[in-house]
């Protein structure tokens, strides 16, 4: 009597365990891909709050000035032409590219220094006059 209930016990513990296993699996998986995401996210966010930056004094006109701070993540470079905040980041799928709008032209000064992860104070110039409509990001 004493080994046939040790032998459901042990059954009992090995279905338990095969149904456990996969969610195991997927929980470690998914704790691998956090930083990645992490980064993207961060990445994603410091985009949008250049393009808002550059919108908003672009849409206040000549003279306007905005200082903002960003956070970038470690591997990334940042780059303003056109009417475009672009974010480089290198993922584990490949490079990629995050890309913001903005509704003015912009220019950036010194942001090829964004390359380790921390945080950066950029400043946002507006246009000197209405015949040159550029916003310029200038990294402090």
């Amino acid at each position: 009597m004493r080994a046939q209930a040790s032998s459901e016990y042990l059954l009992i513990m090995a279905v338990l365990s095969a149904a456990v296993l996969p969610f195991l699996l997927v929980l470690a998986w998914n704790a691998a891909q956090q930083p990645e995401q992490l980064a993207m996210t961060m990445a994603t966010a410091s985009a949008s709050r250049l393009a808002a930056a550059v919108n908003s004094v672009g849409s206040l006109g000549p003279g306007a000035a905005l200082r903002t701070q960003v956070e970038m993540p470690n591997g990334v470079t940042l780059n303003a032409t056109g009417h475009e905040i672009t974010v480089h980041i290198n993922t584990a799928i490949g490079p990629m590219d995050l890309v913001q709008p903005t509704y003015f032209p912009v220019n950036g000064s010194g942001l090829e220094r964004v390359q380790a992860g921390g945080t950066y104070i950029i400043d946002v110039y507006g246009p000197t006059s209405p015949d040159a409509p550029n916003v310029t990001l200038v990294l402090n």
